[in-house]
């Protein structure tokens, strides 16, 4: 298939996948001022979205947030009521990331502007009302992996981490066939699942520890931040992701694994099942690791 035919199927099944719906009345319930800026990315810039509740005291932690979709999808409505979400119950300034998408832009398109929206963090951060010690990556699904990979990559360069990781349900794990991975219950057809990898980057890519985290080495993974991993129990993605967070502990690194039983993939985004424990623990460890 060539990448040809990979955006023009990539075009139709975006058609098919369905949102959570947000309404104007849910997205007053939190307040924020949004602005749009773009951050310089290589050759080209990131779209970056600032958003800073307006509905009460605000801290100087600085989350950035990477969106899920299998890395196909763009920024949702879901995205920005997350967001607003997490700004207001919290005060942080959250820089949430519409990077873009595969198979328009294959790997490592995705993951050089998470980085490069990081490193701009931390060289603008006294402008943002923040500290550079003091930013959060989050991301959810795809995102997630994005966060996980713009982390090994400090590792390996030696530079500073960020100071902790929220991740919900990552992919970490693109090299096994989907058809291969334990059945949880509500995970991503197989076929869909393949397809979206292949979207993503080239099979001999799959392996790459910056596409497939679980690869990652030891020294990868030390001096890896804190990190909060949740996991749904109905998902697919369930067990590569909780490998992956012993794999940190087994480092070293501090953990927190949480996995919601009951629920399924992209749960924390669309608001199912165990979404407001879900929400209420995001909020809890993103309160506890900043600063006001």
């Amino acid at each position: 298939m060539t990448r040809e035919e990979m955006i023009e199927m990539a075009r139709e099944t975006r058609k098919h996948v369905t949102n959570a719906p947000v309404s104007e009345e849910l997205l007053a319930k939190y307040p924020a001022e949004i602005k749009q800026v773009l951050v310089p990315a290589g050759e080209t810039e990131a779209v970056v979205y600032d958003t800073l509740t307006t509905a009460g005291q605000t801290s100087r932690t600085i989350v950035i947030n990477f969106h899920g979709g299998g890395f196909i999808r763009e920024r949702t409505p879901n995205d920005e009521l997350f967001c607003r979400m997490l700004s207001t119950r919290t005060g942080c300034r959250v820089l949430d990331v519409d990077y873009r998408v595969a198979p328009d832009y294959p790997f490592p398109t995705a993951l050089n502007e998470a980085e490069a929206v990081y490193l701009w963090a931390r060289e603008h951060a006294e402008e943002l009302g923040g500290t550079p010690e003091d930013i959060i990556l989050a991301g959810h699904s795809a995102g997630g992996n994005l966060a996980i990979g713009v982390t090994i990559r400090q590792v390996r360069k030696g530079a500073p981490v960020a100071k902790c990781l929220v991740c919900d349900y990552p992919p970490l794990d693109l090299w096994t066939d989907p058809e291969d991975k334990p059945k949880m219950g509500k995970g991503i057809p197989a076929e869909r699942a393949r397809l979206y990898n292949l979207y993503y980057c080239e099979r001999e890519e799959q392996r790459d520890p910056l596409v497939s985290p679980v690869y990652a080495t030891k020294e990868d993974v030390t001096g890896f931040p804190p990190m909060l991993m949740i996991t749904a129990g109905l998902d697919d993605l369930c067990t590569e992701a909780e490998e992956f967070a012993l794999k940190v502990a087994r480092a070293g690194g501090e953990v927190t694994l949480k996995r919601f039983q009951n629920s399924g993939h992209a749960f924390t985004m669309y608001r199912r099942e165990e979404y407001n424990e879900a929400a209420d623990l995001i909020v809890k460890y993103v309160k506890q690791n900043e600063i006001v």
